[in-house]
């Protein structure tokens, strides 16, 4: 469950650094979570 409110906040945080144009970090907290999806499967 844990997990699952981590992935929801970092999926926020990208939409949030997105639309205010910033893609650098919207990419590095995309990898992020890549790596929590990958521990979650």
């Amino acid at each position: 469950m844990k997990q699952q409110k981590m992935i929801d906040e970092l999926m926020y945080r990208i939409d949030r650094y997105r639309s205010m144009g910033n893609g650098a970090m919207a990419q590095a907290l995309n990898q992020q979570l890549r790596a929590l999806n990958a521990q979650v499967k």
